[in-house]
């Protein structure tokens, strides 16, 4: 098919070219041709905004083998898009290549001190608030225990100024007085069982630390297929992943892929010839039947006439016939290829 007719239908998405409105660009990290996104807020207006969804590359410290996190990997492809609409601004930091100077370890130290100055003030301040509730119980928990001492001493000796002393205690037992000896009972937290923050980005960067930076696009005619490929489907409305895991260059979502699967499966290959003539029957029979065990249709993607031309592949289902032999090797139907 010379094209990819999108049935506009209200439960899925408005298939007319999308006019994004001017904002503020996002600072995208370039690193050779690819970019990286570290803020969450601009993951999102990427998302919902430009559609654009790139790869979560990042991980916790803690837990390396939970679900990926920032930074959010963005392709060459992705980047040029977002550069021609005006959604992002490209820079570099070249400070965070070398080894901090002294006053920016100095400034780190300091803000984790800082940091654990505030945890154990906070720690405090709870012990104390839950004292303060508890004190009338804790008066009468101290009670209690001067009378079972007492108890125990009268069994062993017969002294009365030990009972004297201790109804003196019990008397003059104030629960201000307990508040204020719990409160200094109460033990700071130690160094290891400090809280320490872990940026996924360096907290003291500022605006004159970002370089803008000149960017171009890997040169080729593989390159520039991929990029036409994407910028024809993303203007019309369409999500677009990255493909590999489903043996392609892109997966293409009539939705967010967080309440869509894929309908698509994107196969670049340059030049037309490619697609037809110089493509082997085994190539076509395993690509179709990829987009059937997955329920896709697969789409290859070729460069005429510096156009974009699809052709889909897709395996029809065998018909049925009640004279239909039981040999498995039969009724196979080969691979359809429209344009």
């Amino acid at each position: 098919m010379a094209d990819i007719e999108y049935s506009a239908q209200k439960e899925e998405m408005d298939c007319s070219e999308q006019k994004v409105k001017p904002s503020t660009p996002i600072d995208v990290e370039i690193h050779g041709h690819v970019g990286l996104v570290w803020r969450p807020t601009d993951m999102l207006r990427l998302r919902k905004e430009y559609r654009v969804l790139g790869n979560l590359v990042g991980s916790s410290a803690r837990f390396p083998r939970d679900e990926p996190g920032l930074p959010l990997l963005l392709s060459a492809v992705e980047v040029q898009i977002l550069k021609d609409a005006g959604a992002v601004r490209l820079v570099e930091i070249k400070c965070l290549q070398h080894t901090p100077d002294q006053s920016t370890v100095e400034r780190s130290f300091k803000y984790r001190e800082e940091s654990y100055d505030q945890q154990v003030k906070i720690f405090k301040d709870e012990k104390a608030k839950q004292i303060i509730s508890f004190a009338d119980r804790i008066v009468e928990g101290k009670k209690k225990k001067l009378l079972n001492k007492l108890k125990k001493k009268q069994k062993t000796e017969d002294n009365q100024s030990v009972e004297e002393s201790v109804q003196q205690e019990i008397s003059e037992m104030n629960r201000e007085d307990v508040i204020k000896e719990e409160i200094e009972k109460i033990q700071t937290i130690s160094r290891e069982h400090q809280i320490v923050q872990i940026a996924t980005r360096d907290p003291w960067i500022r605006d004159l630390d970002k370089q803008e930076v000149k960017w171009s696009f890997p040169p080729g005619l593989m390159s520039k297929c991929k990029l036409e490929t994407y910028r024809k489907l993303w203007s019309k409305g369409y999500y677009i992943s990255e493909g590999s895991k489903f043996g392609g260059d892109f997966l293409v979502y009539m939705g967010d892929p967080v309440r869509f699967h894929a309908k698509y499966i994107v196969i670049c290959l340059g030049k037309k010839k490619a697609a037809t003539s110089s493509t082997r029957p085994l190539e076509l029979i395993s690509r179709s039947r990829l987009g059937n065990q997955v329920r896709k249709t697969v789409l290859v993607s070729s460069l005429v006439n510096n156009e974009i031309v699809f052709t889909s592949i897709r395996r029809p289902k065998p018909v049925s016939s009640p004279l239909q032999s039981h040999d498995p090797t039969l009724h196979r139907p080969d691979p359809v290829v429209e344009q």
